[in-house]
């Protein structure tokens, strides 16, 4: 059913744009007007990950004349299975950079702007103004509801989407939209706690799932932008990709109350929030706080795990290399004692590894195995490539049992370039 368009029309198409653009121009919904409208709209894409890949390609391929991308992050080899806007030449480069560079090369017809920086409280309601549109790919849902609360401030349409292992999530909030509107709150009244929470890089998941996702998330966007179609106001479009199917589920006022149930947002899909996180406040003109780091590596999933109190006095959150090589050097001298634990996958470490530091992979922080290894009385150090993994795996600890958990701050990459130059950088 046609909608209001969002975004008015530029100017005419120049002979490069009809040539380019020339498939999507002969359709009915789309045309001249729809194609100059598209050339005219600014969509903000936070997180250049997993679904952010397929979004901004999408995006750019099909137009948009100013692609906004929010990435605090850098590329890992471990990203390429399913970040498909990069590769192996970008490895160690800015996401948002990278992302930005390939854009321009697929589509010089358009603007890109790179936005290489964490989302925060301080930032967000500026970054988002400037654009029509919100997409938001992300893993945690501190800047979830950051990003949704500053979208419903500033009345713009939030696009979400989430994936874990063969499953996949898609809807479209809007407090400006039909019946009343639809905002987070209507999908998730309140943040799930954090013994709920797995993630892709514990769980996994198959990269054509996130193109599939990605995908529709950008047929939302064009759908808003030009007018046409039935966006997913108030419906959860919930995709299973081993037995290829896709359904929707209702919510908000599109619902009776009460009646979303259990399993509308599946064991294998994304209503909880991150173990690093917790947050469960939203954004308020000038408060909020900042959420942690967008990992970019992780979904978040529903499965339970125990979560014991927490023992003895919180551990600092972070360590730098200098004052790891400080600590290794005590311990060697008998004077400090802590276990430091590599959490990245075995190839990683055949390329390089702190001496002194033991192998328990992320997806096996929680089994008896890593027991043998790290107690939970432990004073425990945990690394991985860039700090990324080792933040969210110091939390899921931490909501373990485990009492005195910090991670080395940059992971073995600073380790490298600060304090032993003369080892493998990947």
């Amino acid at each position: 059913m046609p909608h209001v368009p969002l975004v008015s029309p530029g100017p005419p198409l120049t002979p490069a744009q009809r040539q380019r653009y020339a498939r999507q121009l002969s359709l009915e919904q789309v045309g001249d007007l729809g194609q100059r409208r598209l050339a005219a709209a600014r969509v903000l894409m936070i997180g250049a990950g997993g679904l952010g890949s397929p979004v901004l390609t999408a995006l750019a391929a099909a137009g948009v004349g100013t692609l906004g991308i929010v990435d605090s992050d850098s590329v890992e080899v471990s990203n390429l299975h399913r970040q498909t806007i990069y590769s192996m030449a970008d490895l160690a480069l800015p996401k948002a950079e990278a992302a930005a560079a390939a854009l321009r090369a697929h589509n010089p017809l358009i603007e890109v702007v790179a936005h290489q920086t964490r989302l925060t409280a301080a930032n967000v309601l500026a970054l988002i103004d400037d654009y029509d549109i919100v997409v938001d790919g992300t893993d945690n849902f501190a800047t979830r509801h950051l990003a949704h609360d500053a979208a419903a401030l500033l009345h713009k349409p939030y696009i979400w989407g989430s994936v874990l292992r063969f499953d996949g999530l898609v809807t479209t909030f809007w407090v400006d939209g039909p019946t009343g509107g639809t905002r987070l709150e209507d999908l998730f009244p309140s943040t799930p706690g954090a013994d709920e929470a797995e993630t892709c890089a514990m769980a996994g998941v198959l990269g054509s799932v996130c193109a599939g996702v990605g995908a529709m998330m950008a047929s939302e966007a064009l759908k808003l932008i030009v007018g046409f179609g039935e966006p997913l106001f108030g419906r959860l479009l919930v995709h299973d990709g081993l037995d290829a199917s896709w359904r929707e589920v209702p919510y908000g006022a599109a619902a009776p109350a009460g009646t979303v149930p259990a399993g509308a947002v599946p064991a294998a899909a994304d209503p909880a929030a991150d173990a690093a996180t917790g947050v469960t406040g939203h954004l308020e003109p000038a408060a909020a706080a900042d959420p942690p780091r967008d990992t970019s590596h992780s979904q978040v999933h529903t499965h339970p795990i125990p979560v014991p109190p927490h023992a003895g006095a919180p551990a600092p959150d972070e360590v730098t290399s200098a004052e790891l090589a400080g600590l290794l050097a005590d311990r060697q001298a008998g004077t400090a004692d802590f276990v430091l634990v590599d959490i990245r996958e075995p190839w990683e470490r055949d390329i390089v590894a702190i001496d002194g530091s033991a192998l328990v992979p992320m997806a096996q922080l929680l089994t008896d195995e890593a027991r043998t290894v790290m107690e939970p009385d432990d004073r425990i150090i945990l690394y991985c490539h860039h700090g990324t993994r080792s933040e969210y795996a110091r939390e899921v600890l931490r909501d373990n049992g485990w009492s005195t958990v910090s991670h080395l701050a940059g992971g073995v990459d600073d380790w490298v370039r600060r304090i032993e130059p003369e080892k493998q950088r990947y």
